[in-house]
């Protein structure tokens, strides 16, 4: 409804206006009505009765508004929605940005959408995490919603839509979820080895499943194009990575065959779906069939990554490398997949504290 001045009375404080009738229950209203650098600005304060507001504290209410619009903080009419749209047509057509699309859908949407960006506070945002988890939702789940609002909220404090980011001070811990690799160098030979002859026919799957062992996340995988890959050098480029950047790695001779035997115009996707000729999105039932064949109920392609590292750990390689394998920017982030033998390390560590107490006494 447009706001119109006669309807209200000047304060003896300056660009503060009063309603000159009560509202029922509400008592008088107080309106922002004022110009800074030949523009318009006008906004409702509160009420007398409702917000217990008197002239002077709306006229201090006023000053600070006044002020950051000097700072250039405008009042923006914009709800999250519209800021949904704004942040995502900035950015990047990622499978990230596609699963972050689809949370703001899920849980974000509803509850919060149609409000107005300026009056979304911390305490709305933690009743979506409150209610998520009434609902059993993983807290997995639950810092997806925050990974979709920071960077939103962040962009319109950038721009100065907003003075502060409602979600910075909330964190999620997520319990540590590290799948423990007993004996790797073993359980590598035995997966490698159960790929290659439950796959022995198929090329296809046999490609893709031995593409686990080299770190690649699924995503990675299932978005590699055959102009990615360079079979005169020996190597292949990522281009969507989760880090969203291209890496280059080297292509392991084991992976060559199956590839060159697939059964494709070798132009786009290289694991493509046979029916539509789309991106495979699912391969829950082929994986089914090699746990069921390999007898390892816990197998998936995130786990073979911590059964490469750990494998390659015990073969003394330094964490550096590991990282690097597994595409990651932050060498600290292999902790995740690393499964330390404290045994053999104990061992180790017992053999070196013998080698310094081995002296001679001297008397």
């Amino acid at each position: 409804m447009a706001i119109d001045l006669k309807e209200f009375k000047q304060t003896k404080y300056p660009n503060l206006w009063k309603s000159k009738k009560e509202i029922q229950k509400k008592g008088y209203k107080y309106l922002m009505w004022a110009k800074i650098d030949g523009k318009l600005y006008k906004k409702i304060l509160g009420y007398s009765s409702k917000d217990k507001l008197t002239d002077y504290q709306a006229s201090n209410k006023l000053e600070k508004l006044l002020d950051d619009i000097r700072e250039g903080y405008a009042p923006v009419k914009i709800n999250l929605d519209k800021l949904h749209d704004l942040y995502f047509e900035a950015e990047k057509d990622t499978d990230w940005n596609t699963k972050k699309k689809s949370y703001y859908q899920l849980y974000i949407k509803k509850p919060l959408g149609k409000k107005a960006i300026e009056s979304i506070k911390e305490m709305h945002i933690k009743r979506i995490i409150t209610s998520m988890d009434k609902q059993n939702l993983k807290p997995r789940t639950q810092k997806a919603v925050l990974e979709v609002l920071k960077p939103m909220f962040e962009m319109a404090t950038k721009n100065k839509m907003l003075k502060e980011n409602p979600a910075n001070d909330i964190n999620i811990t997520i319990p540590s979820q590290k799948k423990i690799v007993v004996g790797a160098t073993e359980l590598f030979k035995k997966v490698f080895t159960g790929i290659n002859a439950y796959y022995r026919d198929d090329p296809f799957y046999r490609a893709l499943f031995l593409f686990g062992f080299t770190g690649r996340r699924k995503a990675e995988i299932l978005n590699l194009k055959w102009e990615n890959i360079d079979f005169n050098n020996n190597y292949y480029w990522i281009e969507d990575t989760k880090n969203n950047d291209k890496q280059k790695y080297e292509l392991p001779l084991y992976l060559i065959e199956p590839l060159q035997n697939i059964k494709d115009d070798k132009k786009g996707l290289v694991f493509k779906s046979h029916v539509t000729g789309k991106k495979i999105i699912n391969t829950d039932r082929q994986m089914r069939q090699l746990k069921k064949f390999l007898a390892m109920d816990n197998l998936t392609l995130h786990y073979m990554r911590n059964i490469l590292v750990s494998a390659l750990a015990e073969k003394e390689t330094e964490a550096i490398t590991l990282s690097g394998i597994l595409g990651h920017k932050d060498p600290n982030t292999i902790t995740k997949y690393l499964s330390i033998n404290h045994h053999s390390s104990s061992k180790k560590g017992l053999e070196k504290v013998d080698s310094i107490l081995d002296v001679e006494v001297i008397e």
